[in-house]
């Protein structure tokens, strides 16, 4: 049986910039998991979101339904879960497995970033002595020691391969001038860096995801595959109070898994230099 490892900042990245392909494993009996390494938390009304009726951990716990929900879906199955704690490089983890179906969703609740809000996974690489502390109240982590815990998650997953959102986001600039969002480009960042060996080689396939960009391009999903990811991000969308009922279906007809972003096993990984101070 395939494994497929997908490591996602936000609940909601998978479906709109990942899928079909996730889908697809699913559909094919694949072994799939699928790692949220934020909460996609935001927070309480300001001058911005006045009208915010939900923000912090009851936000976060939406997009959790969301995400359930749109999974079920994608297998076609009853939206029917299970808490399912393990234990990873010494620390419990929280995950969700779908009944009847090899999925598992993984979630790690670290801070999201927002607005002027940086988040800790960007503070998690501009500073390796920042301690990034969850927000279900989990034991936080350093730099060294996030990407320890998501080594040791690969490890055990042993997956066929992995994918991640693109390390090079912020270089990717679309024609109004703004790049990717800062925590996609640090989860993925710090997946990569954490899918290595003693040497800094690949350890396991990794495909890097185009994600914003991709707004501005042609469509190249047709078909099943595009009524299936449409039908999948219905499912999310009413559970997530900050989009509209029309929000990112300009993406159903797209997904980008560039050819030159895929690292084979054994590939030398070095992470982007520009990416904390392009933040800075």
């Amino acid at each position: 049986m395939t494994t497929t490892l997908s490591f996602i900042a936000h609940q909601d990245d998978d479906l709109l910039f990942m899928n079909p392909d996730i889908a697809s494993d699913i559909q094919a009996g694949s072994e799939v998991w699928v790692v949220y390494l934020t909460a996609g938390d935001v927070g309480p009304p300001d001058a911005a979101h006045p009208n915010r009726k939900v923000w912090g951990a009851d936000y976060a716990d939406l997009r959790i339904q969301g995400v359930r929900d749109a999974y079920a879906r994608a297998a076609k199955v009853a939206n029917s879960w299970e808490y399912a704690p393990i234990w990873v490089d010494g620390r419990q983890i929280a995950t969700n497995t779908l009944n009847g179906v090899n999925l598992r969703l993984v979630f790690l609740y670290i801070h999201a970033a927002e607005g002027a809000d940086k988040g800790d996974l960007y503070r998690m690489l501009a500073n390796p002595s920042f301690v990034a502390n969850p927000i279900d109240g989990r034991p936080g982590y350093t730099k060294a020691q996030f990407q320890s815990m998501l080594h040791a998650l690969i490890v055990r997953a042993d997956p066929d391969f992995i994918r991640t959102q693109s390390t090079i986001g912020h270089r990717m600039r679309r024609p109004d001038n703004t790049v990717d969002h800062i925590d996609h480009t640090a989860a993925a960042i710090l997946t990569a860096n954490a899918c290595v060996d003693a040497n800094n080689n690949t350890l396991v396939r990794r495909d890097e995801y185009h994600c914003y960009c991709i707004q501005d391009w042609e469509d190249n999903v047709w078909g099943y595959w595009r009524d299936e990811k449409t039908a999948i991000w219905s499912k999310y969308l009413p559970h997530d109070p900050e989009l509209g009922p029309s929000s990112w279906f300009e993406v159903m007809g797209k997904q980008y898994r560039p050819t030159d972003r895929i690292f084979e096993p054994g590939t030398p990984w070095t992470p982007p230099p520009d990416y904390v101070s392009y933040w800075a």
